[in-house]
């Protein structure tokens, strides 16, 4: 069986191997993109403080900069957790064997940044990736067609028909990807050093949340 790892796969290899097709027409996707949270003050407060650190910063930081000094206190903003329901899992190992178009087995695996997930010591049924934090003058690989790989993996392992979410960034410019059966549909960019795009991302992270939670209270 071959293995390929998340980081070695590109958009139009995953295409041709897994037979998945872009879809411009996902009405997912666009009730993804009109979703409209309301935020506290203090939320509003937070991410603009985020905000004004990203847009001095972002051509300075470094991988690791930008994950700790930004992302990841953006998404703490949603708190992506609950107590023996789901939470964050940060630099987990994730595999799962996935049937190409002819139908061999390929085992996609690798290391992935961040998974929302069921479980308490490890993923069990992932969600939402958060995944390849690129700075924005180094992007050398494809950060789609590795984020699409882990998710392709994920709808494997989760048996079932719900969609798989994920996010990406380029430096300070963020996409989001809903993968749908065989579709994925990748959202236009947003420019998180802009207030309303970021409160946007913000909007479409809740919008995650409470897909989450309607699916966990659904299992009772």
């Amino acid at each position: 069986m071959t293995v390929k790892s998340f980081e070695k796969w590109e958009t139009e290899q995953l295409q041709i191997t897994f037979g998945i097709k872009p879809n411009q027409n996902s009405v997912l996707m666009n009730t993804w993109l009109e979703a409209n949270y309301d935020l506290s003050d203090t939320e509003k407060n937070t991410i603009e403080a985020l905000r004004g650190r990203l847009s001095y910063f972002a051509n300075y930081w470094n991988e690791q900069d930008l994950k700790i000094f930004f992302i990841m206190p953006m998404v703490n903003v949603v708190d992506f957790y609950h107590l023996t329901k789901y939470r964050t899992f940060m630099e987990h190992t994730f595999e799962a064997d996935v049937l190409d178009t002819e139908n061999n087995k390929i085992n996609l695996r690798g290391r992935v940044e961040m998974v929302v997930a069921t479980g308490e010591q490890r993923p069990r049924t992932p969600f939402f990736f958060l995944n390849e934090y690129k700075p924005q003058l180094k992007v050398a690989t494809d950060p789609q067609g590795q984020l699409l790989s882990a998710m392709l993996a994920a709808q494997t392992k989760n048996e079932n028909d719900l969609p798989v979410y994920g996010m990406y960034n380029i430096g300070q410019i963020f996409f989001f990807i809903i993968l749908e059966g065989d579709k994925y549909t990748t959202s236009k960019a947003f420019d998180a050093t802009d207030k309303q795009d970021l409160e946007k991302i913000i909007s479409m992270l809740k919008f995650v949340k409470n897909h989450i939670e309607n699916f966990i209270n659904q299992l009772k």
